[in-house]
């Protein structure tokens, strides 16, 4: 993640349309279910929110009266976030720029929630394991994690760069095979809008460093499956109806967690959702 502060810059007005994409908004939806599963109804909680972009998650939960760390590589992002939070509950939020692949200068148990979504840690590619036993250091109590879905990557677009740019299967045989795209010079000449090297993970693989870390895995699932095959017109519709829309979450959510759908997920979104308890010492 070190080093691409320019490319997330330039991404930050993209990253305020993704919900215009009703996918994504089901993603969010999805996302929010879990957090406030883990929020409990409890009040005044202490909230780490590391690569949290423009503020999706963070600024409504400062204006819900929670007291919010919001982290970011991007000086962009932060500035559309510091904007968009209402003035009345602007003393809740704290905007800090920081590469969270570098670590956090916080105490052990600082927060009694940790949420790191929609993919930063999969950016943090070389040392995500150093950075997840981070992120579990400084929770007191729950931590929530949306990361890139090995298989779910794959079948996005991996092959169609492969075919485009080398006429065979290259790059994606070394996805499958270790999870992590190392984007080099030669490959930003090919296409110079690819996203930094990131690391993919497998529902097993996260369940296996975050239990080695200290944690019980409360629930896992690939959230977006099923809207990720869905006409996108028909889907936007749907989400205009609030009770078939909540109908349409449940179900979504309860196919999402079959062990037969895990490894794919949303489409051009963190496809692996994992939340889980601090162990008591």
């Amino acid at each position: 993640m070190t080093g691409h502060e320019g490319y997330w810059d330039r991404k930050a007005e993209r990253e305020l349309k993704r919900e215009e994409d009703p996918r994504k908004q089901v993603h969010s939806d999805l996302l929010w279910r879990e957090i406030l599963r883990c929020i409990d109804s409890r009040k005044n909680l202490k909230i780490l929110d590391a690569g949290a972009g423009p503020g999706r998650f963070s600024i409504p939960l400062a204006e819900a009266g929670h007291q919010v760390v919001h982290i970011d590589i991007s000086t962009e992002m932060i500035e559309i976030a510091n904007q968009k939070i209402n003035p009345n509950f602007s003393e809740n939020i704290i905007f800090i720029k920081s590469d969270i692949s570098q670590g956090f200068d916080y105490d052990d148990n600082t927060f009694d929630l940790v949420l790191c979504l929609d993919s930063p840690l999969s950016f943090c590619f070389d040392n995500y394991f150093e950075v997840i036993k981070e992120l579990i250091r400084i929770a007191k109590s729950k931590i929530i994690l949306c990361v890139a879905n090995k298989y779910g990557v794959i079948l996005e677009d991996a092959g169609e760069f492969d075919l485009e740019h080398f006429g065979k299967l290259k790059t994606l045989k070394e996805v499958f095979r270790t999870g992590t795209l190392l984007v080099d010079k030669e490959m930003k000449k090919l296409e110079p809008s690819l996203m930094p090297s990131w690391h993919a993970f497998t529902p097993q693989e996260l369940e296996i460093l975050v239990r080695e870390n200290g944690c019980q895995v409360m629930r896992i699932s690939a959230p977006g499956t099923f809207a990720r095959f869905m006409n996108i017109d028909l889907l936007r519709k749907l989400i205009g109806n609030q009770e078939n829309y909540v109908d349409f979450l449940n179900f979504e959510e309860e196919f999402d967690k079959q062990k037969e759908i895990l490894g794919i997920g949303a489409i051009y979104a963190g496809g692996l959702l994992l939340s889980a308890m601090k162990n008591r010492d």
